[in-house]
């Protein structure tokens, strides 16, 4: 009988790389909301738009790693469950723990898939956008570079 542990460590490293996540786009869109110019030139418009996909991706990172949370707690409880005697009882309830166990890593992985999607297709859409004119009077702005992803730990 599988206990559990295996499942902590696996949701270990993803609520991390999770977590990572959040604190990475949420560093890009605080930098890029500092380099926002108080016009409504195409460029502030752009970085403006960047800004709020960035902030709503936290959000749908966020609910994820509620599920991930959840997911925690049913791999413990089927840690715990593991160590009891054998019955027809404690086999009911690590069927019903595993499958609420599943049922959280499937919606986390359907709330990073949406995350995900959602932010490529604002990238093709602010990469489609056609490129600010300049004059060469204008002053140049720094770049939005977020900070490189987080990188999960390996075992």
């Amino acid at each position: 009988m599988h206990s559990g542990a295996d499942n902590l460590d696996d949701l270990d490293d993803r609520t991390r790389d999770v977590a990572g996540l959040i604190t990475h786009l949420t560093t890009a869109a605080a930098f890029a909301a500092r380099t926002v110019r108080r016009g409504r030139d195409p460029e502030s418009d752009i970085t403006r738009r960047t800004v709020a996909q960035l902030t709503r991706t936290v959000g749908t990172l966020g609910h994820a790693l509620a599920d991930l949370s959840e997911a925690v707690a049913h791999a413990g409880a089927l840690h715990q469950l593991g160590s009891l005697p054998l019955s027809a009882q404690r086999t009911t309830a690590i069927e019903s723990e595993r499958s609420q166990l599943h049922a959280r890593i499937d919606s986390t992985r359907r709330r990073l898939n949406q995350a995900g999607g959602r932010l490529h297709q604002q990238a093709d859409r602010l990469g489609a956008a056609p490129p600010p004119s300049r004059s060469p009077s204008t002053t140049s702005t720094i770049p939005v570079t977020p900070p490189s992803p987080a990188i999960s730990r390996s075992r």
